[in-house]
């Protein structure tokens, strides 16, 4: 018996190590300083999204500057370089309850991951994120591209706004 609970005991502590460990992993540590945002949409241009690439590659540097504003060491060449890379953005279907005045239910995503480098350009950490908002405009067949860019901007401001609580910020 005391063999038995000796091997529990042991699970339980690896266990808590390797839960400790994959938090200290996932959470930034000591003073984070960025000393450039890019945002990398090439994902999006494999996919052929090339109008919400383009989109995204508009807004989303504005968004991130602002979002990570007291994190940003411009001139300061040993801080790292953070990456906001954006895989996908999904805008969802039209919800025939809009025809009938019940409002649109529909949901838009962008998915993604923030590449955080050191000052030399070696990756520390990556932090992925799916962002999800529900889309209160027109749907997004036979209506003016300007609605759709307006979704997509939305999605952009969603993702800049998570992403520093997905990095632990």
């Amino acid at each position: 018996m005391g063999e038995l609970h000796l091997t529990r005991r042991a699970a339980l502590t690896v266990l808590a190590a390797a839960a400790v460990a994959v938090k200290a992993s996932a959470a930034p540590v000591g003073d984070v300083r960025f000393r450039e945002i890019r945002v990398d949409v090439s994902p999006l241009k494999a996919k052929s999204e090339g109008d919400e690439a383009q989109w995204v590659a508009a807004v989303l540097p504005g968004y991130l500057k602002q979002t990570f504003a007291k994190y940003l060491a411009p001139g300061d060449r040993g801080a790292g370089v953070l990456v906001a890379r954006v895989d996908d953005v999904v805008l969802g279907p039209f919800n025939s309850n809009m025809s009938i005045g019940l409002g649109n239910d529909t949901t838009d995503d962008i998915e993604g991951a923030a590449v955080v480098l050191d000052g030399r350009g070696r990756v520390v950490g990556s932090y992925p994120l799916l962002s999800s908002v529900r889309a209160d405009s027109l749907p997004n067949s036979g209506y003016p591209t300007d609605v759709l860019r307006r979704r997509v901007e939305t999605l952009a401001l969603s993702f800049a706004q998570w992403l520093p609580g997905k990095m632990g910020l």
